[in-house]
């Protein structure tokens, strides 16, 4: 799979103190760059203006927002590149696209893994005509906000000031108009979908093709990983928690190869995972303990889905050999613009269907390294651990050990041939070669060419598909439910015992 850009929005309580934090040589222990596009004393008028008309708002709760800030990752190998000049590049390129002032700055992370760019921006237009009014004396707000005449209108009985009244002294600011409101498209749920796909767009204008990103999608059949920041308090649950989304990821790159589509793949994903886990959280809260087994439930669902595809595939691809074998030479036909069109489609369709094979043997490969290591595994399990198989334990341990580097390095194989031919990940190579297999089908059954049964694509519905994922999914559950109920009649019968 292609690696997935990062960019992340946050809101921000102190921008002047932010500014500082991440311009500061003193602050930062790898500062490559500093660009401003305003003088600092921008920040601290921002800051007024949010302020008051926060205050203004008569809000009682939350915080003050003053503005925002975007955290974009960077490759590793964009530090080749001229540090002034690339967050330059960055940060006019976000001027220039929403039409506000930044702060930008140009790190690494302690540890050295991290190449970013922080980038703090104004969520407001600048006024043309800027007024700042200062009371000539002081000034007094009830509850409300509303300015009275005198002290004693927001006095209490004994005297004091009434909570939530304010007293604004003599030359104090009631009133700023340096800045607009905050513009909607920040507020927006599109913001920042749209300058992840705007940064990731750049970044792949300066990289090699092999290092290109994209956008996750999050209607795709894949499941994102988290990142785990510093001094994260969870850091092994969300560790965890991403070697589980990525064994995912890996069974639907594996089951898409065999024959599997997009479309059925995530709606079981919404079925089984996003909408069960929405349901967690809204019934026991976030609690990583039962995402995991909703998690490992699905893996299981798709993994026995695999085995049946898989074994549809072996069964095909002896079908083809026998079909080839006794396949008959077809009379030429007189040349027409629909043949024209079928050599054309033929001649897209070949490199596809040869990278196509090339997934679907490295797929059969992973399979069967996966088969031996669960039987062995099996076998390793019901191996008494007393001394007198401690050899043959070991024996079978170092025999899965090297048949888990065998997997490890025939995945890695497998998900580098579709960027071998130009292609992101996995599921762009299969979605091209299966929209390249549908187009020649159709074109010979325009010719009435039914003659070469090797592209004829099996008429399975994507219902029938579904269902049978849905089929799955239950019949594991009805298991799981059958040995709940074994375990608690055990313990049942187990206390009555005791009690005698």
């Amino acid at each position: 799979m292609a690696r997935h850009s990062f960019v992340r929005t946050t809101k921000l309580t102190d921008v002047q103190g932010r500014v500082d934090y991440i311009s500061n040589p003193k602050r930062q222990e790898h500062l490559y760059a500093f660009y401003g596009t305003v003088a600092p004393e921008f920040w601290q008028r921002l800051s007024e203006q949010a302020q008051f008309d926060f205050w203004r708002s008569h809000q009682k709760t939350g915080k003050c927002i003053e503005a925002r800030e975007l955290i974009i990752a960077l490759p590793e190998s964009l530090q080749a590149s001229d540090p002034k000049k690339l967050l330059e590049q960055f940060t006019e390129k976000f001027r220039s696209k929403y039409g506000v002032q930044c702060a930008a700055a140009l790190h690494h992370n302690k540890a050295m893994t991290n190449y970013h760019i922080h980038l703090v921006f104004a969520d407001r237009d600048v006024l043309e005509k800027t007024e700042v009014k200062r009371a000539a004396r002081n000034m007094f707000f009830d509850e409300d906000g509303r300015h009275v005449r005198t002290k004693k209108e927001i006095l209490d009985e004994h005297g004091n000031v009434r909570p939530s009244c304010r007293i604004l002294v003599k030359g104090g600011v009631y009133d700023i108009k340096w800045f607009s409101g905050r513009k909607d498209i920040f507020k927006s749920r599109g913001f920042l979908p749209e300058a992840k796909q705007m940064y990731t767009d750049l970044i792949n204008q300066l990289v090699s093709p092999e290092e290109r990103q994209q956008v996750f999608d999050a209607s795709s059949p894949y499941l994102p990983t988290k990142k785990i920041g510093k001094n994260n308090p969870l850091e092994d649950v969300i560790t965890a928690d991403n070697e589980l989304r990525q064994e995912w990821n890996r069974t639907v790159d594996q089951v898409l190869i065999a024959g599997g589509s997009h479309e059925e793949v995530t709606e079981f994903k919404t079925e089984e995972i996003t909408s069960k886990v929405s349901e967690s959280i809204q019934k026991n809260g976030n609690d990583p303990s039962l995402f995991s087994q909703i998690i490992r439930f699905a893996i299981a669902v798709l993994q026995e889905f695999l085995d049946l595809l898989m074994r549809n595939t072996l069964a095909e691809i002896e079908k083809t050999k026998e079909t080839s074998e006794k396949q008959d030479a077809v009379s030429p036909k007189p040349e027409t613009e629909t043949a024209a069109d079928l050599r054309n489609a033929e001649a897209e369709f070949m490199p596809l269907d040869a990278v196509h094979q090339k997934l679907n043997k490295a797929n059969r490969k992973l399979y069967a390294l996966q088969k031996q290591q669960k039987s062995m595994q099996d076998v390793l399990d019901t191996t008494p651990r007393d001394l007198f198989h401690r050899k043959e334990r070991k024996a079978l341990e170092d025999r899965i050990d090297g048949i888990g580097r065998q997997i490890d390095l025939t995945r890695t194989q497998m998900e580098a041939i579709p960027k071998q031919h130009g292609f992101d990940d996995v599921k762009s190579a299969e979605a091209a070669y299966k929209a390249a297999k549908a187009k020649l089908e159709s074109l010979k059954e325009t010719l009435g060419d039914t003659g070469k049964e090797e592209f004829k694509i099996k008429p399975r519905t994507q219902k029938q598909k579904v269902s049978a994922l849905k089929e799955l999914a239950a019949r594991r559950l009805e298991a799981q439910q059958r040995e709940a109920e074994r375990r608690r009649s055990g313990n049942g019968k187990k206390g009555v015992e005791e009690e005698r």
